[in-house]
């Protein structure tokens, strides 16, 4: 028969074998949820961008819409965008510095809208308000 100092020995084994693994266990399960969080948290983000794309687009149709119905909208966008008139029309063009107001020396260029401007600006050609056109 085997010794009590034997039983002891390998209890103390297994013991230690058992919380060893069941250390390793926890130690797996919270690698796994960090994952999990760390996917969730990209998730988020993505929709996030998915949303802003979903609304990007949804102004990318209106604009062809208008492009195809509205005969007035292509030639409201050359006119806004590309400075453009018609030949019976004189155009004025200030250089004006948009933050403050005030007049500003240098490249006419400035005054051409950045290329973020909204193509569905509520202006009309012909409205009163930012035309560059103006008519005799």
């Amino acid at each position: 028969m085997k010794s009590a100092a034997f039983y002891k020995f390998v209890s103390g084994v297994l013991a230690l074998l058992l919380a060893a693994g069941g250390a390793y266990a926890a130690k797996i399960i919270h690698d796994a949820r960090l994952e999990a969080d760390h996917f969730r948290e990209q998730q988020t983000a993505v929709q996030a961008q998915l949303d802003t794309m979903r609304g990007q687009l949804d102004q990318f149709q209106e604009i062809l819409q208008k492009l195809e119905t509205d005969p007035d909208f292509l030639d409201h966008l050359v006119r806004a965008r590309l400075n453009y008139a018609r030949p019976d029309e004189k155009v004025f063009r200030f250089n004006v510095d948009t933050a403050n107001g005030e007049g500003t020396s240098g490249n006419v260029d400035s005054t051409r809208p950045s290329p973020n401007t909204s193509l569905l600006s509520t202006n009309r050609p012909g409205a009163p308000a930012n035309s560059t056109a103006q008519r005799p």
